[in-house]
């Protein structure tokens, strides 16, 4: 029974030893990641309308998840009228960055010719779909294809963008 403790313990010497010891300094804070989240836009139709509205959330694993929205909820939270996690100071976005919210009925045009139900002409393809080129330049906010989300930052820089003439001209020409 000697020899058998004897052994453990020097076993258990052994081990602590090679073992490393962490000894955390005093002030240490680990850092706490959250979640960020912010409005986006998608080119595809929702159930509602031409396109999706939604929350993007970015989660400290690098992997993003879309909580989706209508489009008056979508306005109601970009205006700061209603909680939302992507606006939790109620900022008013559409104010903060000088963009009429009726662009939001216009995003449609991005990717059809011809509106479908009006017939009202648009700045897309008639297939549905930006041409290659209007992807290219599409891409400085953030979409490459359809399922691509334009969020954060890029959301309010293209809203701004697609309210100009000008580059609604070249965009059209693109198709």
């Amino acid at each position: 029974m000697k020899n058998f403790l004897l052994t453990v313990v020097l076993l258990i010497s052994v081990f602590a030893a090679e073992a490393q010891i962490l000894v955390p300094k005093k002030d240490y804070v680990p850092e706490i990641r959250k979640s960020r989240y912010s409005f986006g836009i998608c080119l595809i139709s929702s159930a509602t309308f031409h396109v999706s509205f939604g929350i993007m959330r970015e989660n400290p694993d690098s992997t993003h998840e879309v909580i989706f929205l209508t489009k008056s909820a979508f306005v109601r939270q970009a205006m700061g009228y209603e909680a939302s996690k992507a606006n939790p100071d109620k900022v008013n976005f559409f104010e903060k960055y000088e963009i009429d919210p009726k662009i939001l009925n216009e995003l449609w045009k991005l990717k059809n010719d011809i509106n479908p139900y009006s017939r009202e002409a648009g700045w897309g393809t008639p297939s549905g779909i930006p041409s290659k080129a209007q992807f290219g330049m599409l891409r400085q906010f953030g979409i490459s294809r359809m399922s691509d989300y334009a969020y954060g930052e890029n959301l309010w820089k293209f809203l701004k963008t697609v309210s100009d003439a000008g580059w609604v001209a070249e965009y059209q020409s693109k198709k």
